[in-house]
């Protein structure tokens, strides 16, 4: 095996969510499952009443498939555009609001690079990839951002087929046109972050012999690295610092990062590293602390405190500001910003919170149960009290809108219920959907974006490891738009998807 693809494969292999510690909320967990298959009916019988009739044919909406191809190039308008869009643009706007079911209605993988309209919720869609079998291009994570800062360019990872493409690829960030493989390493292949506002920029820790371990830069339209810091005093010379199974963006001012390694003494550490003043921090994590060894401080978009576990804690790491009231530390969630400028947790749980999530009705079960990191208060969104019903396996939380901050984007898989993807009923409402949330308490909305079809670990065909057919969204800086990957009715393949919201297409 070549160096290359053993890098590759190892960071594949040792990417957060590989790990079964990351896995549990894949499906419902603890001891709420005694209790899933009454909640189930009652859920059925209750939403009964809120079906929805069964769409056209199949083939009528293959016919509905639009017949203009996306673009061949980026125009300057549509950067400015962009660039624009700072925030209080109403994402919802022309978008689903009920509760009623929907029929996932069965269609064929619609044409590469021809916008589809989305046949349950009427939004515009379009498949950006082209994969056979056993290949995949799909976001990193729905933590981490799919574009750039004045979203002109598309990160996207590649793997299965021509080995020699295996990595991140760079795409026009507003045509999906491929524009190149990018040459670089990293450690973990979810690892890549773009900076929040030098849109020719990322980050990532190299796995590449000559930077070894060391936090790098990267100008993706020179392809120039720079090494920014190694870390050799913490992680000795042989270890390499990771971000750990939770793994989220750095500050939204680029200043302060988290890792986990091994000192020299076989210790697990946990440390952040501040840019500016070039101030690292440290302290033991694993045996005989509170922390797990898998998991790495993870900052605010502030900058101003950070989570490690259910901890929030100061910079100095030494200091703990609130315990957030959280069933399992380790749910699929995101770390973003509300409307009001808090940091916060943006969490799915299928147990009750220890501390009952402030008193509210749901007990801090949910599909989006949102922490304030300033306050340490908990409240539920999308939980069964308001009419959403038991959370769904499978969800994955985006919370990457940082010129948007308070929309969160979605996704619920459903296992165990595939059998909605093609039998044209009504299927439990979030079953195999996309969809956004407005987590401004004074004006809180959801709404309902897309089926993704996806199969994700369920997958029985390809090769490729299911978890990569999970459609984990990720929200554009502005929010108005969102990436998903999908393998589309278990076809072998994933391939990136793109929505563009109604307040896309308006500006």
């Amino acid at each position: 095996m070549s160096t290359y693809r053993y890098e590759v494969l190892l960071g594949l292999l040792l990417s957060g969510c590989f790990l079964t510690a990351c896995q549990p909320d894949d499906r419902p967990a603890g001891r709420v499952q005694q209790e899933l298959a009454q909640k189930k009916a009652a859920e059925e019988a209750r939403l009964a009443a809120t079906t929805e009739s069964v769409p056209v044919a199949v083939k009528e909406v293959q016919s509905e498939v639009a017949a203009a191809p996306v673009a061949a190039k980026v125009t300057a308008a549509q950067t400015a555009v962009v660039k624009r869009l700072t925030g209080g643009v109403d994402l919802c706007e022309g978008l689903r609001t009920d509760q009623k079911r929907a029929v996932v209605a069965p269609m064929s993988r619609p044409p590469v690079g021809q916008f589809y309209k989305d046949p349950a919720f009427g939004t515009r869609i379009v498949r950006i990839s082209d994969t056979d079998s056993g290949e995949v291009v799909k976001p990193m994570y729905s933590t981490i951002q799919s574009w750039n800062a004045d979203e002109s360019y598309l990160l996207l990872y590649h793997t299965g087929g021509d080995a020699s493409q295996t990595g991140h690829h760079l795409y026009d960030g507003h045509s999906y046109k491929h524009l190149k493989k990018l040459d670089l390493t990293a450690r973990d292949l979810e690892e890549i972050f773009w900076d929040h506002d030098d849109p020719q920029t990322l980050y990532y820790v190299s796995a590449y012999f000559k930077h070894y371990g060391a936090l790098m830069s990267y100008n993706v339209d020179t392809d120039e690295k720079t090494e920014l810091r190694r870390f050799d005093e913490v992680c000795g010379k042989d270890a390499v610092p990771v971000a750990g199974n939770g793994v989220m963006m750095p500050s939204w001012d680029d200043d302060m990062f988290g890792f986990r390694c091994k000192d020299d003494n076989g210790r697990d550490v946990a440390f952040t590293w501040q840019r500016s003043t070039d101030t690292v921090k440290k302290i033991h994590v694993g045996d005989g602390t509170d922390y797990q060894p898998w998991m790495a401080p993870m900052p605010a978009p502030s900058g101003e405190r950070y989570l490690l576990q259910a901890d929030i804690l100061d910079p100095s790491l030494t200091r703990r500001l609130h315990r957030l009231d959280l069933s399992e530390f380790h749910s699929h969630a995101d770390l973003g910003r509300m409307a009001n400028g808090h940091d916060a947790f943006f969490a799915t749980a299928y147990d009750p919170a220890p501390g009952g999530c402030d008193g509210g009705k749901d007990q801090g079960v949910g599909q989006l149960v949102i922490h304030d990191l300033q306050t340490g208060t908990c409240r539920v969104q999308i939980g069964d009290s308001k009419g959403w019903g038991y959370p769904g396996s499978g969800t994955h939380i985006s919370a990457t809108a940082n010129k948007n901050p308070g929309w969160v984007a979605l996704s619920t898989i459903g296992y165990g219920q595939f059998e909605y993807l093609t039998n044209n009923k009504p299927a439990p409402v979030l079953f195999s959907e996309i969809y956004l949330a407005n987590t401004d308490p004074a004006n809180p909305q959801v709404c309902r974006v897309a089926h993704h079809r996806s199969h994700s670990k369920d997958s029985t065909r390809g090769g490729y490891t299911g978890y990569l057919g999970e459609p984990h969204p990720t929200l554009s800086p502005s929010g108005t738009r969102i990436a998903f990957g999908s393998d589309w009715h278990n076809r072998g393949s994933v391939d990136t998807y793109i929505i563009e919201l109604p307040a896309y297409q308006a500006k």
